[in-house]
């Protein structure tokens, strides 16, 4: 297990499906390589897969995994974090 992929044996993500961490991980890992104006094009491409694999997260799951992504993430990988759910809530409202 690497540092980057330590969040994902949080005690509080038991009850996540394993498949919804590993794709998870692999957002996580691929948003590393966008920063500013192309994070929400790489966002919406990230929709469409997760649509196209049918993996889809309830409210309650993610409000599990956000702290936790959270808790294990620098300073930059939060202020990332927020300005996607920033960007998903404008585009759901």
């Amino acid at each position: 297990m690497t540092q980057d992929d330590q969040w994902m044996q949080d005690k509080e993500l038991e009850n996540i499906p394993s498949f919804k961490l590993e794709f998870l991980q692999q957002m996580l890992f691929e948003s590393k390589k966008h920063s500013g104006k192309e994070l929400f094009p790489f966002f919406m491409s990230l929709a469409a897969k997760s649509r196209s694999q049918n993996i889809h997260f309830t409210q309650e799951e993610l409000d599990t995994i956000v702290p936790v992504l959270k808790k294990y993430a620098s300073e930059e990988e939060i202020k990332k974090m927020n300005q996607a759910i920033t960007m998903f809530k404008r585009r759901s409202t």
